[in-house]
């Protein structure tokens, strides 16, 4: 199940190679159980729309995270100017 978020702030915390390791998200702890992939940074448009739309994305992260009561959610993370933020979750 796919729940679009308002932008929801998230604390994040990266590993040695810039990669989400742990994140706080709505006050629970989360632990990065899979290699993060990273989010597109070009934004995609509809066909038949023959420009593409101006500038790029902030960097962004695709992650699972694990609870310690084993709930897991998949997250699309991204850097926003006042901090990261989750764009989607994923059940």
């Amino acid at each position: 199940m796919l729940a679009l978020s308002d932008a929801e702030p998230v604390t994040v915390w990266l590993d040695d190679a810039d990669r989400p390791a742990r994140l706080v998200f709505r006050g629970v702890r989360y632990r990065v159980i899979d290699t993060p992939t990273a989010l597109a940074r070009n934004p995609e448009w509809p066909s038949g729309i023959s420009h593409p739309p101006v500038g790029m994305l902030p960097p962004g992260w695709r992650v699972t995270g694990r609870t310690e009561s084993h709930d897991v959610l998949v997250f699309d993370l991204r850097l926003a100017p006042a901090g990261w933020v989750a764009e989607a979750t994923y059940a």
